[in-house]
C-alpha cells in the first residue's frame, strides 16, 4: 500500500513544525514541503535584532536546512512557488522558480502554511528604490545590504507596532536620525493609551523623533535615493531609508482559489487541529485563524509562538495523533532600549470594543524590593469584568522580568481566574528579583478592592 502524501506550502515556522511533527508521528508519510524563499525554518521576530547588528550573522535564525529535513525523510523544495489548488482532483501547480518550469504534484493532505505579509497601502511611491519591508529572510538581508552599501544617516519608520518599535530601536543602534510615523493617537495599539505614553516618552528620550495622528499620503523620492514621507497632517519627513511596518495581512490567495472559508481579517478558517471546511486541506500559522480563549471565537494574531503551535497540532493529527490545540490569550511582548512592553487578554479598549462592562486598575511599583539596589519602576494595569470579577486582560511596562509577570496573566486569563483569586496567588518572593507583594498581585489587590 502506497504512502499517504502530505504536501506542505509555506516553510518557515508553522510549515516546518507540521512536517517535523507528522513524520516524527507516522515515519511512513511521505512529506514534501514547497518554499518560496531560498530559505526555511527561520525565526522571523530576529530579523530587527541581525539588522540592528546584535545577532551578527543570519545563520545564527535558521533552526534547520532543507539537507536537515532530507536526513529525516521529508523533502524540501525552496525556489518553488505553488501557483494552484485543485482541491477535487487534489493537485497543486508548482513553478520551479530557478529554472521558470511548472508541473503538477498530488497529494492525500495539504497544508497551507502560506503565512503572511506586509499590509501595505497603495500609494504613489510605495516601490521607491529605498522603501522596504520586513517579513522575511530576504526582507532582511537587502536591508543589511542597503545598509552596507548606503550608509544612510536618516530613516522614516511607517508604522509604530511591534516591528515599527523594534526597527525603529535597531535603526537608533546604528547611529541612524530615526523618525517614526502612525496614523494612530498613539504608538503600540495592543495597549491602552496610559501604557503607550510610558513607551513613547522613551523613545523621545532616546531621540527619535514620533509623529502621531499622521496618515501616510504618498512617497517622493530624488536621485541621491532620500525619500519624503508626505503625511495627512501635512509634514514632509525625509529618509535616506524607509520602513513600512504598517502591519500585516495573511496570505490567502491559494486557500481562497481552493474553497476555503475565511475569517477575521479574511484568514483561512480552522479548527482546533488544523482543519478548513475543505476535505485533504488544512492550515496553521499567519495564515489562519486560531480561537481566543478569553472571547472564545476566531481572531487573527499572527505571531511565531502560535504558528509553531498551530504546526506542530496539525502534524500530530496528520501523523494519526488528535490532540487539538485550544488557542490562545493574544500574549506579546518586545522591548525598546532597557524597556520591556508585554500584554496579554484585552486591554481596556478592546473589551469595551467586545462589549463587556469593564473595571481597570494601574498600579506603579517596583520590579524587587525598594530597598534592594537598582530597583526600577514596574507599571501594571489589569482589566476585568465588571459583573464576575474575571480577569480579561493585563499590560505590564517595566525594566524587569515583565515577561514573566505577563506570563502569570495568561496561565490566568487561560484557566478562568478572578481577579481575587489571581490577588491570592502564591508568587515567588526574595528582595533581589521581586517584592514580598509582587506589581502583579498589587494590582490585582487593588482591583478586586475597587469592586
Amino acid at each position: 500500500m502506497a504512502s499517504e502524501r502530505v504536501l506542505i506550502v509555506g516553510g518557515v515556522a508553522a510549515g516546518t513544525s507540521a512536517a517535523a511533527k507528522a513524520k516524527r508521528t507516522n515515519p511512513e508519510l511521505d512529506i514534501t514541503l514547497y518554499q518560496r524563499e531560498p530559505f526555511i525554518s527561520y525565526s522571523a521576530c530576529g530579523l530587527p535584532y541581525f539588522i540592528g547588528g546584535w545577532v551578527p550573522d543570519h545563520n545564527a535564525l535558521i533552526a534547520r536546512t532543507p539537507d536537515q529535513f532530507a536526513r529525516d525523510g521529508i523533502t524540501v523544495r525552496t525556489e518553488h512557488e505553488v501557483l494552484d489548488v485543485d482541491a477535487a482532483a487534489g493537485r497543486i501547480t508548482v513553478r520551479d522558480l530557478s529554472s521558470g518550469k511548472t508541473f503538477h504534484d498530488h497529494y492525500d493532505h495539504l497544508v497551507l502554511a502560506t503565512g503572511a505579509g506586509v499590509r501595505c497601502p497603495p500609494l504613489p511611491g510605495i516601490d521607491l528604490k529605498g522603501v522596504f519591508r520586513l517579513r522575511s529572510m530576504g526582507d532582511g538581508l537587502a536591508i543589511k545590504q542597503y545598509l552596507a552599501e548606503r550608509k544612510p544617516a536618516s530613516a522614516v519608520v511607517i508604522g509604530a507596532g511591534y516591528i515599527g518599535i523594534e526597527m525603529a530601536e535597531a535603526f537608533l543602534e546604528l547611529g541612524i536620525k530615526t523618525t517614526v510615523i502612525d496614523m494612530l493617537d498613539q504608538v503600540l495599539g495592543t495597549v491602552d493609551v496610559e501604557m503607550a505614553a510610558l513607551i513613547e516618552t522613551a523613545m523621545r528620550e532616546a531621540g527619535i523623533q514620533i509623529h502621531l495622528g499622521a496618515k501616510l499620503a504618498h512617497l517622493d523620492g530624488d536621485a541621491a535615493g532620500q525619500v519624503t514621507c508626505a503625511c495627512s497632517t501635512g509634514a514632509e519627513l525625509a529618509g535616506e531609508i524607509v520602513l513600512l511596518a504598517t502591519g500585516v495581512t495573511p496570505h490567502n490567495e491559494l486557500a481562497r482559489a481552493a474553497g476555503v472559508a475565511l475569517g477575521p481579517r479574511e484568514a483561512m478558517l480552522i479548527d482546533g487541529l488544523g482543519r478548513t471546511n475543505v476535505a485533504r486541506i488544512y492550515g496553521a500559522g499567519d495564515c489562519c485563524t486560531v480561537n481566543h480563549r478569553v472571547l472564545d471565537q476566531p481572531v487573527y494574531i499572527p505571531l511565531g509562538t502560535t504558528a509553531n503551535k498551530q504546526g506542530r497540532t496539525l502534524g500530530a493529527f496528520l501523523g494519526g495523533v488528535e490532540r487539538p490545540f485550544a488557542g490562545v490569550v493574544g500574549s506579546s511582548v518586545t522591548k525598546f532600549g532597557a524597556l520591556q512592553i508585554a500584554s496579554t487578554g484585552m486591554s481596556e479598549t478592546m473589551a469595551r470594543r467586545a462589549g463587556y462592562a469593564v473595571r481597570s486598575q494601574r498600579i506603579e511599583s517596583t520590579d524587587h524590593a525598594g530597598y534592594y539596589p537598582n530597583a526600577r519602576p514596574m507599571h501594571v494595569k489589569l482589566v476585568s469584568d465588571a459583573a464576575s470579577g474575571k480577569l480579561l486582560g493585563g499590560q505590564i511596562v517595566g525594566y524587569e522580568e515583565v515577561a514573566k509577570r505577563v506570563d502569570i496573566l495568561a496561565v490566568a486569563l487561560a484557566t478562568g481566574m478572578t481577579v481575587e483569586e489571581l490577588a491570592w496567588s502564591d508568587l515567588t518572593y526574595a528582595p533581589p528579583v521581586s517584592s514580598v507583594w509582587d506589581p502583579v498581585l498589587v494590582a490585582a489587590q487593588a482591583l478586586a478592592k475597587s469592586r
